[in-house]
């Protein structure tokens, strides 16, 4: 237990120092695709957590991450007429933990009623409650409407800097890995493998699923706080952001890091991040490029990258040259 409290304090730590490091030797507009990295990240892990682990296939997580964009912001509005810019830290992490309960009991709301159905249906349904939510947004004055929060001159706190954001990616990853290899992983697993027979093993599918997607739901309303704070961003956040081709980008992260790998879904979140903003030099045809290697990507690997394998530190070592195995191979 020691040694696990001394390796995360370590990691953070080290995304401290990053930070640090980021702001004296990174062009800005490096810490801005960073900061994108991190929050795809989020996005990744937490879509996986439904679609690759448990087997149900959603397509409105933006809706989530939209729920908890405009929560985390409205916390941190508020509160800033309050407290000053000392309390900075503190009004993150509170608008963090609300927009996390926020998304959490969305998810809930959402999965209780969907969750019963399964493959293409469910697929549909999720897509359904995901403009639902937008469009509830987009129909709701307090929140700014169509237009966006906050209204007229003021704006939200730029308090998500580089290492915040990493350090919410790192918990939230953790907080994935460590639900994924416990018990409650394997019989996400089992559902995920066989539902009927899993169910007549005893395991209660219905709440193990909607756990799941709570779970989920709440990663992804934490990305969207960070991208509502975000130090690099416009300090503003419109509805129009969390369409569906949102939803689909997340699709696309897990597809291409492997469905079922944590690490597979951090390389794919990477990989849009990066891929995206190195085509911006050819602008007018970036999606078609992009489109194209993902075609190649199926036609080469259709299981993703990593397919459902983790990437471990011994695996890496393995791929040193003249390094020897275990067995002096």
């Amino acid at each position: 237990m020691l040694r696990k409290v001394v390796i995360i304090a370590s990691v953070l730590a080290a995304i401290a120092g990053l930070q640090f490091v980021a702001g004296q030797a990174l062009d800005p507009y490096v810490i801005r695709v960073l900061s994108v990295c991190g929050i795809n990240v989020m996005l990744a892990v937490a879509l996986n957590l439904v679609n690759g682990t448990t087997g149900q296939f959603s397509i409105g997580h933006a809706g989530f991450m939209a729920v908890g964009a405009y929560a985390g912001a409205f916390t941190s509005v508020a509160l800033s007429h309050h407290l000053s810019d000392a309390y900075g830290p503190v009004i993150l992490i509170a608008a963090a933990l609300a927009s996390m309960l926020a998304a959490g009991l969305t998810g809930v709301a959402v999965g209780v009623p969907s969750l019963r159905l399964r493959g293409d249906y469910l697929a549909i349904v999720t897509l359904g409650f995901g403009e639902i939510i937008r469009i509830s947004i987009e129909s709701t004055a307090a929140v700014g409407g169509s237009q966006g929060f906050p209204l007229g001159a003021e704006s939200i706190p730029a308090y998500a800097s580089l290492g915040w954001i990493w350090a919410a990616a790192f918990l939230g990853v953790l907080a994935v890995w460590n639900l994924t290899h416990s018990s409650y992983g394997r019989a996400l697993a089992a559902i995920r493998e066989d539902e009927i027979a899993a169910e007549a093993a005893g395991v209660p599918t219905t709440r193990y699923k909607v756990l799941a997607f709570a779970v989920s739901a709440m990663l992804a309303g934490l990305a969207g706080c960070m991208f509502a704070h975000d130090a690099t961003g416009g300090q503003h956040i419109d509805p129009g952001a969390f369409r569906l081709d949102k939803s689909v980008d997340m699709l696309v992260m897990i597809i291409f890091g492997g469905l079922g790998s944590i690490t597979g879904a951090i390389v794919g979140g990477i990989f849009v991040a990066v891929s995206l903003e190195l085509l911006r030099s050819v602008q007018q045809y970036r999606l078609i490029v992009y489109a194209a290697l993902l075609i190649g990507m199926m036609l080469w690997r259709p299981q993703g990258l990593l397919g459902s394998r983790e990437l471990t530190l011994k695996g890496l070592l393995r791929l040193v040259p003249g390094r020897k195995t275990e067995r002096g191979t």
